[in-house]
């Protein structure tokens, strides 16, 4: 299995569990207590089943965007293979000694892993021309979805206006999800067929 159908399974696997965060599921398992915590699945959610639904798409956005992330690693150390005069990682000779003949891998796997993700999507956009620049734009958007449920407690910032006002909890279905994922798969095989 390559790298784009590695990503491409694992998204297709992420539609089941936005399948779980259907009402009809939440309301079969609502009087759930699996671990016995003494607090069943409708007590856990606050009586609420839009926090269910939204725990559960936010979670599958992190996961896909996670694999999605690591794809886009793995193509930019492919490429980086391939062109090492676009490595811009320095070495010390005591590197260079240690790697020997694996030196080229190893700083392409080292400056892929170091890059944020907007500087792989910089990258990307720099390197392989021809990338559909609106898909390019809306990844970085779910980027910036990912960021403020990771590092904002799910609450939007001013990346998200107008999708989100300024301080408004991020509220994900899964039909918008789902599409992100179809988006993220777009972009892969863009990519992939560039490389």
């Amino acid at each position: 299995m390559n790298d784009l159908d590695y990503l491409i399974n694992q998204l297709d696997l992420l539609i089941g569990f936005l399948d779980v965060s259907d009402e009809q599921v939440y309301q079969q398992i609502k009087d759930h207590d699996r671990f016995n915590l003494g607090l069943t699945i409708e007590q856990l959610y606050n009586k609420n089943y839009e926090n269910y639904k939204n725990h559960i798409t936010t979670s599958a956005l992190l996961l896909g965007f996670s694999h999605f992330e690591d794809f886009l690693t793995k193509c930019i150390v492919k490429l980086l293979l391939a062109n090492p005069d676009k490595n811009e990682f320095k070495v010390t000779l005591k590197t260079i000694i240690e790697k020997g003949n694996n030196l080229v891998l190893a700083m392409a796997q080292e400056q892929s892993r170091r890059l944020t993700f907007a500087d792989k999507m910089k990258f990307i956009e720099k390197n392989l021309q021809g990338v559909s620049t609106s898909l390019l734009s809306e990844v970085k958007f779910v980027n910036d979805i990912r960021n403020c449920l990771m590092h904002h407690n799910g609450i939007a910032d001013n990346r998200l206006i107008p999708k989100f006002n300024y301080g408004q909890k991020i509220i994900l279905n899964s039909v918008e999800v789902n599409g992100y994922g179809l988006q993220a798969r777009q972009l892969a095989r863009e990519i992939w067929n560039r490389i």
